[in-house]
């Protein structure tokens, strides 16, 4: 996966780096030449520009990529042209930052295909965290509704999956079940996947769930 990161403040520099790490080929972008420096040995391609010139960005391939990220979090004008200038060029998938909701119809209607707002998201996650219990991570499907990651609950350990019964006993779908452990640097790794576990499989203490269903059931699934 090819990706340009169009701004490295903060959140910028965070997923630059973070989707290098990953595995996608990332060109970060800014008009800062210490911002570009910061990350320029981690990601494939760092450069200092003008995002406001269309020229500079076609100058460094952006219609290459498979994504264009516009992160710009402190200058609007900088981030639409972006935007725009992304649209132009044909790049398949634009995301683009909104501090408001004016900001966000403003991206939509240059075409930005997603517009996100980071603070909100990052509330979100809080407020699962706060909600439930013992989550490790969550992805809303839609409000109300969201796919979390949990520790096997204690009570939980030494039963299978059909003496459970998390359907019908608490209206939620098992839609995962991994191993996590740490390495000898004490860091987790998923040393076993298992999707759609069968009735019979038991749960070890060392089991995360990943499971579906309202905030409200998940939470009161996590509460007993």
């Amino acid at each position: 996966m090819k990706c340009a990161i169009i701004g490295l403040g903060e959140f910028g520099r965070a997923l630059a780096t973070g989707l290098a790490r990953a595995g996608a080929e990332v060109v970060a972008m800014d008009k800062s030449m210490a911002r570009v420096a910061a990350v320029k040995d981690q990601v494939a391609v760092a450069v200092q520009l003008d995002v406001m010139q269309r020229e500079a960005l076609e100058a460094q391939g952006l219609e290459q990529m498979d994504a264009v990220v516009a992160a710009i979090g402190d200058h609007f004008e900088s981030q639409v042209l972006a935007v725009v200038h992304a649209r132009s060029l044909g790049v398949p998938r634009i995301l683009a930052r909104a501090s408001s909701a004016d900001h966000r119809r403003v991206l939509e209607a240059v075409g930005a295909h997603e517009v996100f707002n980071p603070e909100e998201e990052a509330a979100r996650l809080l407020i699962q965290r706060l909600t439930i219990s013992n989550i490790k991570s969550y992805f809303e499907l839609a409000e109300g509704f969201s796919v979390v990651e949990v520790q096997t609950p204690e009570g939980m350990v030494g039963k299978t999956l059909r003496e459970l019964d998390l359907r019908r006993r608490h209206r939620l779908n098992l839609v995962a079940l991994k191993r996590v452990r740490r390495n000898e640097a004490g860091q987790e790794e998923v040393v076993e996947f298992t999707p759609v576990p069968a009735p019979d499989v038991t749960l070890e203490p060392d089991h995360v769930l990943a499971l579906a269903g309202s905030v409200v059931d998940l939470a009161a699934f996590m509460g007993e």
